[in-house]
């Protein structure tokens, strides 16, 4: 459980990147689950056993999940349409499990967003900075690094499926420069997972390099020619490749960063967890073929 997640003094908000636990579930149960339908269900099961789970352990008062919808009016493509054009489509069988992961959502009693043109990303970076406005510590689960880039003092990154979890002063020991510069840092070194191109020859360890001389990467565009001066070998190699590539990274840095003032859809009201609305929690479990025993796990939860 993560340290001062369950401190009083503060207001604390959960932030779920929901797709990663989706598919998660998707990989970890086994493919013969289905609905009354005959359709695969294993996704839908792990994620709710996911949220089971983390409301049990955490009893939030505030929580909120976000999820990736079909980006038909992407805001990153229109700035690179290459964008995650490497990742292969997901399976039909995966990809309609995502509905009914929403509206389990909704059933119990849990805030879903979603957007069209803004990533999971987007929406937890955006609640994130009006919640801290407003005096909430945040807790993001997720596993993806990306969103390490919002973590302020007082917040939580927690990778909840192994446990591993990122404080402020974390996220410099792990990535080399502090969650302010995370952005800056996969805006040099590019990442492959989302085909951001980045500067040949020029990793993590590089990149924290130069941005601890130079912190952001408006700072190294300024001092490029400096960067022969740096006391570590092949300095003069990198001058070169950053001078070569410098172009990019104006558009790398837009891709990397995460867009704190998106619109999307999703419940007006606050965030507070209310507890589950049994009838349409019933009517899910019918429809997920559920037996009695998690049902009433469900059912025995109640907001703090």
């Amino acid at each position: 459980m993560p340290a001062m997640a369950n401190n009083k003094s503060n207001k604390r908000a959960y932030l779920v990147d929901s797709s990663i636990y989706i598919f998660r579930g998707w990989h970890v149960y086994p493919e013969h689950m289905t609905d009354i339908d005959g359709n695969p269900s294993n996704a839908v099961y792990g994620f709710t056993e996911f949220l089971h789970e983390l409301i049990q352990l955490e009893q939030p008062e505030y929580i909120a999940c976000a999820f990736d919808a079909k980006q038909t009016n992407s805001y990153r493509r229109e700035i690179f349409p290459e964008y995650k054009a490497n990742r292969p489509p997901a399976p039909e069988e995966l990809k309609r499990q995502f509905k009914p992961c929403r509206d389990f959502c909704r059933a119990a009693g849990i805030a879903d967003y979603s957007s069209n043109r803004y990533e999971a990303d987007d929406i937890i970076g955006t609640l994130a900075t009006r919640l801290r406005d407003d005096g909430y510590a945040i807790t993001i689960i997720s596993a993806d690094k990306d969103l390490a880039q919002l973590i302020r003092p007082g917040d939580i990154w927690w990778d909840f499926a192994r446990d591993k979890i990122l404080h402020y002063r974390d996220v410099e020991k792990k990535f080399g420069v502090h969650p302010e510069l995370i952005a800056d840092l996969l805006a040099l070194s590019g990442d492959a997972v989302d085909n951001v191109p980045g500067i040949p020859g020029v990793g993590y360890k590089m990149a924290s390099n130069l941005l601890k001389k130079y912190p952001g990467v408006e700072h190294v565009l300024e001092n490029i020619h400096k960067i022969s001066e740096m006391k570590f070998r092949g300095a003069a190699r990198i001058q070169r490749l950053v001078e070569e590539h410098k172009h990019m990274l104006p558009m790398t840095k837009q891709l990397t960063t995460i867009v704190t003032d998106a619109e999307f859809k999703g419940p007006k009201q606050d965030l507070r967890w209310h507890g589950v609305d049994e009838d349409a929690l019933h009517k899910m479990f019918d429809q997920l073929n559920a037996g009695p025993g998690r049902r009433q796990r469900w059912f025995n939860l109640h907001p703090v």
